[in-house]
């Protein structure tokens, strides 16, 4: 599908991932202007500033007939940002990615090629995905709770500009030497699914950090969240878990839950920290819910397979 629509817009965060060269972005601009499309430029200034341009862009009913597509350019938390200010609207979200991990970028073979961008532009096809919801807020990957949860509080509490994936040794190193484990609690509705000492994960899309498959099975538009839950006690437990789920077995492993639901509720009696898409998202209890088809993304042609 080819758009009769003659602009993009691109909300670019400044800060993300470890140091962005602009040069091909500015290649991209030039491509695009020549292809007949014109390029308007927005920069983040903080936490919520991608939801709320996000959220205007889409609130403008001038904009559904001219606006080919909004760009998140930045890592995931922009991604989930802009994501979530689309959410239920006539404008398609399109990534160039410039973070650390940009789950979400791989997950649809996105890619800060100026080239492959344009193609997107003109040639890509629309998808309709779903969003999950946590306390009121989106995510397009994962909801983690527990050991993950507090790498990425310990990072946010120093985080200074870009990072890498070197930033992220001394929070790891530190949490798992000083990680308790806390006791935790997950519900479908008001049944209770397990008690116990463990990690958290409830996702929407199979990637995660470092390459791993926690929510191995996830589907993004099934209309369903995947649960993931790790019985856990201490750190030998933590690095048997971790090493099944490099070799994508960790959910036939005994102990292990996981399952397909549309809500999910999480509770702990300490105060236990939250990452939603790796941002931290303040602490439990966490109720989560899916939200079918939510989020439009267009998608490159070579994606639509996907």
């Amino acid at each position: 599908m080819t758009y009769a629509r003659t602009r993009a817009v691109l909300i670019v965060n400044p800060i993300a991932g470890a140091g962005t060269d602009r040069r091909p972005l500015s290649q991209m601009i030039a491509l695009a202007k020549q292809a007949g499309i014109e390029i308007h430029y927005q920069v983040t200034h903080g936490p919520g500033s991608a939801r709320r341009l996000a959220a205007e862009i889409s609130a403008d009913p001038r904009n559904a007939s001219s606006i080919r597509a909004v760009m998140a350019v930045g890592g995931d938390g922009t991604v989930h940002e802009v994501a979530d200010g689309l959410a239920h609207g006539p404008l398609p979200l399109v990534v160039w990615p410039t973070g650390t991990e940009n789950l979400f970028a791989k997950s649809f073979l996105f890619h800060a090629n100026p080239r492959a961008a344009l193609d997107c532009l003109l040639h890509g096809q629309v998808r309709l995905i779903d969003l999950g919801q946590a306390n009121g807020r989106s995510f397009l990957i994962v909801a983690g709770v527990g050991f993950d949860a507090e790498v990425v509080h310990r990072l946010a509490g120093t985080r200074t500009g870009h990072i890498s994936h070197l930033t992220y040794s001394t929070p790891l190193w530190r949490t798992f030497w000083e990680h308790r484990f806390p006791r935790l609690r997950v519900y479908d509705g008001n049944s209770l699914l397990w008690e116990g000492q463990g990690l958290v994960f409830v996702g929407n899309l199979p990637r995660y950090s470092l390459g791993l498959r926690v929510i191995r099975d996830a589907i993004c538009d099934d209309g369903l969240l995947d649960l993931c839950v790790f019985p856990c006690r201490g750190r030998l437990r933590l690095i048997g878990h971790s090493l099944r789920t490099m070799l994508r077995t960790h959910v036939e492993h005994g102990g292990v839950l996981y399952r397909r639901l549309q809500n999910v509720r999480v509770e702990s009696d300490d105060p236990v920290p939250v990452e939603l898409d790796g941002e931290a998202a303040g602490h439990l209890p966490l109720d989560l819910k899916v939200r079918p088809r939510a989020l439009r993304v267009l998608v490159p042609p070579e994606a639509t397979r996907l």
